[in-house]
């Protein structure tokens, strides 16, 4: 008699679901689904969808190599950045999805066909097909066009008012029935208004999360984005979330060891105050504290255009897995 599988969705993109999907993809008896933002407009991604017309392959490129059990040499392949030249920015795996939705006619067939080459386990879901372009206009009355232009932008100097898409976004099929059919949506880690956000927002997601018996978690960053969330406390993550689910998470997890020294000291020099996020939900029942902090240092390349905009305080995969395993349990 074969055991039911649990079905695990993660709703994110760039190195938040990596993380995440790297560790899970190691707890037996489950069956993944990553849901990943289309709305990435910057570096490598974003030229590519300028120069091309394609859809946004960088934040599904790491969510496959994250779940590819293949030889190490091959995902080094697909996650390989050109250092210079006239591909110089561009990564491989990249510039191979876009010929594919060039060849096949279709982003959804490429992810499936670098998903065989890859092994992958799971499967990785683009949140839509259709070209998605972030607009977020500020009290002001200001229109901020592109999720390289919001990232940008001081919604502590200029608060935000509204953020949504330029055209009509649909949920992938796809997308929608990976959620109806979950036992477990998580959520998160990962820069709040650009790759949380976009996906839940996106028409049909908050009508798919209500309908789903699946349980919500939702992963708490570990800190703020300067400009975006500081000085954010840990209950204002969850109250925005649940505004724009229109519904309640079931379980929060939140990281309960703080970084090491040379980990603050480097953070803050870049960020400034207000970075690290002040638990003060102890009074919530949902709240899952654990050690989910990875204290090595993330060596940024240089031929990445958005290096910059990268977290180097990150969780650690084991530690989310062995997390996520207590859940299941």
């Amino acid at each position: 008699m074969s055991i039911k599988k649990i079905n695990i969705v993660t709703v994110g993109g760039g190195t938040g679901s990596y993380t995440v999907l790297s560790g899970i993809k190691t707890i037996k008896n489950t069956s993944i689904s990553a849901i990943v933002s289309m709305a990435d407009n910057g570096g490598s991604t974003g030229d590519l969808r300028d120069e091309l017309g394609v859809l946004p392959p960088g934040d599904v490129r790491q969510c496959l190599v994250a779940l590819s059990e293949h030889t190490d040499i091959v995902r080094k392949l697909i996650n390989y950045r050109f250092d210079n030249g006239k591909l110089s920015g561009h990564s491989f795996g990249n510039i191979f999805l876009a010929a594919l939705e060039k060849v096949t006619g279709s982003f959804a067939k490429g992810v499936e066909i670098v998903s065989e080459i890859l092994k992958v386990r799971g499967t990785v879901i683009p949140a839509t097909n259709n070209k998605a372009e972030l607009v977020a206009i500020l009290k002001n009355g200001k229109k901020i066009y592109g999720q390289v232009e919001i990232d940008k932008t001081d919604f502590q100097k200029n608060p935000l008012k509204k953020i949504f898409y330029k055209n009509k976004v649909k949920l992938n099929p796809r997308a929608k029935e990976a959620v109806l059919s979950s036992d477990y949506i998580i959520i998160g880690p990962g820069n709040f208004y650009e790759s949380i956000v976009p996906n839940l927002i996106i028409d049909g997601f908050t009508t798919a999360i209500k309908k789903t018996k699946g349980k919500v978690i939702f992963m708490m960053n570990l800190t703020n984005k300067h400009g975006h969330t500081g000085y954010w406390n840990a209950s204002d993550y969850v109250q925005n979330i649940e505004n724009y689910l229109n519904r309640k998470v079931d379980i929060i997890l939140i990281n309960n060891v703080s970084p090491s020294k040379a980990q603050i000291k480097r953070y803050q020099l870049k960020e400034g105050d207000g970075v690290l996020i002040k638990d003060d939900m102890q009074d919530d029942e949902r709240v899952m504290r654990s050690a989910l902090i990875s204290h090595s240092f993330f060596n940024k390349e240089k031929s990445d255009a958005r290096a910059q905009a990268r977290s180097f305080i990150r969780h650690d995969s084991q530690k989310i897995a062995e997390c996520v395993m207590k859940i299941l349990k």
